[in-house]
């Protein structure tokens, strides 16, 4: 049995943590044994120590940042210096026997293997090169891209568009993100329902994703807006804890401005996203930064029609009129034809929720994550 040290950029348990968390839930313990670094508390922490994967708390600063933070970076670096003697020091009281690095946030986990002497795999999660970055290398996309080839045995990408940032590289390892089918009481929805003060049969929009400008919630809002005489009972439920508090301002300004009234409702962080997926008509991925969309597969394996912006990795999950809707233009605008598509054609909608199940069985399934990770650790695991 080999030791994994897997160094996670945050301690929250967003998209990235999730994609982590299922994976180390569904490692083969008599192959590997995961050990997981956390910058501090959180969500992360407790999920992890409630399914026994045994964790530590170690400091990590990240080295990439959006780009008006673009002024930090050597200092970040010099930080990640000091943070990678204290993970090497970790590696040799765990005796570790290779490090894993979830997102391209962080770079101690590349540093201290180097260190140690261990391989190296690196999970990538963001889009880093291209119009449609938005973490960013103070020397430049092509010098972090090489580093992050040059110090990892394998690195993991979750699409083709997150492979784009790399240079061509046998070390490239393509591994989508999987979800499980999810079921929920059907007895229970109504309580859910409740919860939220919509009422049967009204139709909702949902909107999931950390409140910040690169998922776009506005154009969610605004596209409700221009559907609002055409259903007046129309909902909009955002569902994500705030990252931009100025942002989330301007969204609740946008909202009492709509003409929707009460019926755009902010509902905060949510683990458990089964509840509210099942209510919801239509989910609505705005996001232009998308590397993947994991909601996107989120709302497919609940059984909810996707409306999303043609971008990233979205367009790796979602074939145009078969399991859901790319927009046909940028903006409120093409949101709101393809919202309005879905809510008006039942039938369309029942296709999309039948073939948004045949994709997470064929080509998101969590076995499939699961086994390709394992398969990364399998190869780098006897590598010095």
């Amino acid at each position: 049995m080999k030791t994994v040290l897997f160094v996670s950029h945050t301690a929250e348990l967003n998209g990235a943590e999730l994609w982590l968390f299922e994976t180390l839930k569904g490692l083969d313990r008599s192959k590997y044994l995961p050990l997981l670094a956390l910058p501090g508390p959180g969500l992360f922490e407790a999920a992890a120590r409630a399914a026994k994967i045994e964790t530590v708390r170690v400091p990590l600063v990240w080295w990439i940042t959006e780009r008006t933070g673009l002024w930090k970076g050597p200092a970040a670096g010099l930080l990640t210096k000091r943070q990678a003697e204290r993970l090497a020091g970790l590696v040799r009281e765990k005796n570790a026997d290779l490090i894993f690095s979830n997102s391209a946030a962080v770079a101690a986990g590349a540093l201290a293997a180097e260190k140690a002497g261990l391989p190296h795999v690196w999970a990538v999660h963001e889009m880093l090169a291209g119009p449609l970055a938005h973490l960013f290398y103070w020397r430049g996309p092509g010098r972090l891209a090489r580093f992050i080839v040059g110090h990892s045995c394998r690195v993991i990408v979750n699409s083709r568009a997150c492979a784009s940032a790399f240079p061509p590289s046998d070390k490239i390892v393509l591994v989508y993100n999987g979800v499980k089918r999810k079921s929920y009481p059907p007895e229970r929805l109504g309580d859910v329902r409740r919860e939220y003060g919509l009422a049967e049969g009204e139709p909702v929009i949902g909107v999931i994703g950390k409140i910040n400008e690169g998922k776009r919630q506005a154009d969610v809002i605004q596209a409700a807006a221009l559907l609002a005489a055409d259903y007046p009972a129309l909902n909009v439920l955002i569902i994500g804890n705030v990252q931009d508090k100025r942002y989330a301002a301007r969204l609740r300004d946008l909202a009492a401005a709509s003409g929707l009234g009460g019926r755009i409702r902010f509902a905060g962080y949510r683990h458990d996203l089964t509840g509210p997926l099942k209510i919801m008509s239509v989910l609505v991925v705005a996001s232009t930064i998308e590397s993947f969309g994991r909601t996107a597969i989120e709302a497919m394996a609940a059984g909810t029609p996707v409306v999303a912006a043609r971008s990233g990795g979205l367009t790796e999950i979602i074939e145009d009129g078969l399991n859901g809707l790319l927009a046909a233009r940028p903006g409120p605008e093409g949101l709101a034809e393809g919202i309005h598509r879905v809510l008006s054609e039942p039938a369309l909608a029942r296709v999309f929720i039948e073939n948004g199940y045949r994709t997470i069985d064929g080509r998101f399934s969590l076995s499939a994550q699961i086994r390709g990770v394992e398969a990364v650790l399998d190869a780098c695991g006897g590598a010095r």
